[in-house]
């Protein structure tokens, strides 16, 4: 025997009701996407220890792949009722809700999770995700800081934060729906997330948009191309692109296979 599999084979052989050997076993199944397999021995893992939060909680993890996701939901939760402070379980257990649109549960899940566990980043930011509603700006806005601030190089909570203030949609103090967007704050997000990921295309693409708000077109106009290099296809890259070549008069066109440009200032207002 060479592998861990065999040997743990082998000890289920020799003890059948090795409750530890049935889950590791199960858990090197999973990785092989083994799943029939894997969930055989998760749940004989459980019919030997049924108190095993962790054996749980990987077979829920198992049973969403499968997209059984009821039983699922039963093992987060048996997992949860097993250990009060498994934060992983809360925050898995909240994307799987979210998936299936009971988004009020999901947020107490992902927010429980940030209770248990003060620097779980991710679940601060999918927290941060689900807070669509303009009453809840300020906290999405707070739970992407967070996020941020646990982990700096975390390129898609910076560019979400950047969508978010970019939008500026929220209530008042007084409850009234105003928008003010924060365009500084959200190029300053945009920038930084290209500086962890130089290809992040919708990054860029945003960027530009900001940049065109602002009137810098050169910088506009050179995001839209980045994008654009990125991911051909990007149609409203495409698209954003022709309107700022459109707006700011620039024609173009090949002279023995070079490319000139004329370019007059956009029209007063424009």
């Amino acid at each position: 025997m060479s592998n861990a599999l065999e040997h743990l084979e082998k000890a289920i052989e020799i003890h059948p009701d090795f409750a530890d050997a049935h889950y590791e076993l199960a858990l090197i199944l999973k990785d092989k996407k083994d799943n029939e397999k894997s969930k055989e021995h998760f749940l004989k893992t459980i019919e030997i220890r049924p108190e095993f939060a962790q054996a749980h909680f990987h077979f829920a993890l198992l049973l969403k792949d499968m997209k059984e996701f009821d039983a699922s939901k039963e093992h987060y939760l048996k997992a949860i009722d097993l250990d009060q402070h498994f934060a992983d379980a809360h925050f898995h257990f909240g994307l799987l809700l979210a998936d299936l649109e009971d988004y009020e549960e999901a947020k107490n899940n992902l927010e429980k999770a940030t209770d248990i566990d003060q620097n779980h980043t991710l679940a601060y930011y999918h927290l941060a995700r689900l807070l669509i509603d303009p009453e809840d700006y300020e906290k999405a806005k707070k739970n992407y800081l967070t996020a941020i601030d646990i982990d700096e190089s975390f390129a898609d909570a910076h560019y979400y934060l950047g969508k978010l203030v970019a939008g500026g949609l929220k209530n008042d103090k007084d409850g009234t729906l105003v928008k003010k967007p924060e365009y500084d704050n959200a190029i300053t997000h945009y920038k930084k997330a290209i500086s962890i990921n130089k290809n992040y295309a919708k990054a860029h693409y945003n960027l530009a948009l900001m940049f065109k708000i602002q009137k810098q077109y050169d910088d506009a106009r050179t995001h839209f191309e980045t994008a654009i290099s990125i991911v051909n296809d990007y149609s409203k890259a495409h698209f954003h692109l022709a309107m700022l070549l459109k707006e700011t008069g620039s024609v173009w066109s090949n002279t023995e296979g070079k490319k000139s440009k004329k370019k007059t200032a956009p029209a007063e207002g424009a």
